[in-house]
């Protein structure tokens, strides 16, 4: 029952942690379950409470959207509706359809498993569903993230793989945004709202649960900037520099890049190291929060009505500072025009809904009295300067996403021979065909960064 045709609804899972690289979804039965298994899963882990009938599986996410794990529709019918349709003969009309959830799976190739560190990624979104996401949850006026039925080791399939079970978000109307067109300002405005009542959930259950809070946050782990993944990670970013760099270099004929492509070159050496230390740095001051990691368009879906965002792919959620998550957002999924005009908007709406959170779940509360104090820390004005001071992370994703944010569907590599072919990570050579939408847009950045004086 595997289809092969791909549809978009779910899945960036790890934009971030492969550099825009691109997974082609190439095999007619990848999205296959053991459906006795899963029937008998489903039934015993209270995910379903009705008969379970047929089961049909399909892709979850379209080529190009899903990196990390493999992401699969999953509809079910219940077993009243009939013997046909048990038995898969009805002609989809009648089939009493129920329900359908999102399952997320490991990718099959173990050599990409090693070379991305899927399993640690996969791991550690299975800790934030279990632990870290019901405590923000409960501090929460709005949901965050989609209802996550299962997060667990499945003991009882073939290889023992853990699995995901999630809320089907396109069944209830929400839907992925074109990557090329990048988001409205309405758009954007729901994303910081949306950031500071997580963020705001992170600070109220770290005022009112806070043993708890630094129990369930010792589960997250990091993925990308800790000493196990740096030599792999830095050198994916270096690669993706030197990308943008010989773009530049290609674009300037009238000169206009070359002070641009010099100060870049100064930043390249030590960028990594400069976006671990800070980013890990920030988790152990006041100015901290829960983070989802890898906040840009591949893990967003909206709603019209009514309006609404949902975050999902919670693979590199960690502590650190909002403004990481704020860069992350701005500078992978707006375009340059919006920035220049509507930055300050966008800071501003986050600002506010962050204030108006903490408030809504801490006046009448023993924290009521650290009220003040937290909306002075997280006040507008050290906001804007810490995004200042932490702008290179923007630079620095923005130049590590845009492949994945512009790639040409017709040409995108297969991971898992590159990673047959390079298990150590030291010879990375995992880059597609560049569109002229990435080298217009390297461009545009290169000039924001130097006319904004980011660079100096």
């Amino acid at each position: 029952m595997a289809a092969t045709t791909a549809k978009r609804t779910t899945g960036g899972a790890g934009g971030l942690a492969n550099g825009g690289v691109l997974l082609s979804l190439a095999g007619v039965n990848q999205y296959e379950e053991d459906v006795e298994h899963l029937r008998q899963l489903l039934s015993v882990r209270n995910v379903v409470t009705f008969d379970i009938g047929r089961i049909a599986c399909s892709a979850g996410s379209s080529s190009g959207d899903n990196y990390m794990s493999l992401v699969k529709r999953v509809t079910i019918y219940d077993a009243a509706a009939g013997d046909a349709t048990a038995a898969g003969a009805g002609d989809g009309a009648n089939d009493g359809e129920i329900w359908s959830v999102i399952i997320k799976r490991q990718i099959a190739s173990l050599s990409r498993r090693q070379l991305y560190r899927c399993e640690e990624a996969f791991t550690n979104e299975i800790q934030m569903y279990q632990h870290v996401v019901p405590l923000l949850c409960r501090y929460s006026r709005q949901p965050m993230f989609p209802q996550c039925h299962l997060a667990d080791k499945d003991d009882g399939s073939s290889n023992g793989e853990a699995i995901i079970v999630l809320q089907d978000l396109k069944a209830l109307g929400f839907r992925m945004q074109n990557r090329l067109a990048g988001l409205e300002l309405r758009q954007c405005l729901l994303v910081m709202k949306k950031l500071a009542q997580l963020h705001a959930a992170s600070l109220a259950a770290q005022q009112l649960e806070a043993a708890q809070f630094a129990q369930k946050c010792a589960q997250m782990k990091e993925i990308v900037y800790c000493p196990e993944a740096a030599e792999f990670y830095s050198r994916i970013l270096d690669t993706s520099v030197q990308q943008a760099l010989d773009s530049l270099h290609a674009s300037n004929a009238d000169g206009q890049l070359s002070t641009p492509i010099r100060l870049i070159e100064q930043l390249q050496p030590k960028l990594f190291d400069q976006l671990q230390l800070s980013i890990n740095a920030a988790a152990a001051t006041p100015f901290s929060v829960v983070c989802h990691g890898d906040l840009w368009l591949n893990n967003l879906m909206f709603r019209a009505q009514p309006e609404e965002v949902i975050f999902f792919d919670l693979q590199a959620m960690r502590r650190s500072s909002p403004v990481f998550d704020i860069l992350h957002f701005i500078y992978t999924s707006t375009r340059r025009q919006l920035r220049d005009v509507h930055t300050d908007t966008m800071l501003a709406a986050y600002t506010e809904a962050l204030h108006k959170e903490l408030a809504h779940q801490l006046r009448q509360t023993p924290a009521a009295e650290q009220l003040e104090a937290l909306c002075e820390l997280f006040s507008l004005q050290r906001l804007s300067e810490e995004y200042v001071r932490h702008v290179h992370y923007g630079l620095a994703i923005s130049m590590w996403i845009l492949p994945a944010v512009t790639f040409d569907a017709n040409n995108i590599p297969d991971l898992d021979e590159i990673s047959e072919q390079n298990l150590t990570g030291k010879e990375i050579n995992c880059t597609q065909k560049l569109t002229p939408e990435y080298h217009l847009r390297i461009r545009e950045l290169a000039l924001e960064f130097y006319e904004h004086r980011y660079l100096g």
